[in-house]
């Protein structure tokens, strides 16, 4: 259904033509990829950068005490509990991140929208009822695990099958060829795209020449 939908807004680019990229009628690009969960593992190491980033915060706001009164002994001591929550995290996580895979059949397939004013990343709609599943699924451990704010983030992840980017508030761009992903970053906002290997150039060339801001 989705494919006949494109083929009938389909109108061919006269500068460029490529397997699944294509310029529609309402003067906006169109293509569907499936992103391989496991030999692309770009949405993973997101999350732990995140994640990563908002521990050494609350690592640093917890020892700034004892760094300032030079309590060296007490911090290496606070590091090993650290280090031993950072493997149990990574352990968690990677077999999380293998389940939400099997859910997914080891593909995440997007649908991607493109004009001048910005780029729309969504998830195609077989695979929407998989990310309600996977929200309800963290709202219920949250409940049963008396952490209220689990609930919200369940709800988040429920809802969350959609970016949409604006390129004149992109300020950063990072390509990454060998995996076909562009990420695209603004405030509040950090999105990424993938192509076929063959469209790759493309649309990175393209993102980059409506993005005046970005670096």
């Amino acid at each position: 259904m989705i494919e006949r939908d494109q083929q009938e807004k389909t109108l061919e680019h006269p500068d460029y033509k490529g397997p699944e990229v294509r310029l529609c009628t309402d003067g906006k690009y169109r293509w569907t990829c499936p992103m391989n969960l496991l030999k692309n593992p770009s949405a993973y190491i997101t999350v732990l950068k995140i994640f990563g980033i908002l521990g050494g915060v609350a690592f640093l706001t917890i020892n700034l005490g004892p760094l300032f009164r030079g309590e060296f002994a007490q911090i290496a001591h606070e590091l090993k509990y650290w280090g031993i929550a950072v493997l149990v995290f990574l352990a968690i996580s990677g077999v999380s991140y293998l389940i939400v895979a099997a859910m997914y059949k080891g593909k995440y397939i997007v649908q991607f929208t493109m004009d001048e004013e910005g780029i729309l990343h969504e998830q195609i709609e077989e695979q929407k009822k998989n990310a309600k599943i996977i929200g309800g699924l963290v709202a219920v451990a949250g409940a049963a695990s008396g952490k209220p704010g689990r609930l919200a983030q369940g709800a988040m992840v429920a809802s969350h099958t959609s970016l949409s980017t604006d390129f004149a508030k992109v300020r950063s761009i990072k390509s990454y060829p060998r995996l076909n992903t562009i990420k695209v970053n603004a405030p509040l906002s950090k999105n990424q795209v993938y192509t076929t290997p063959e469209d790759y150039e493309f649309v990175l060339q393209y993102i980059k020449s409506h993005c005046p801001k970005a670096k």
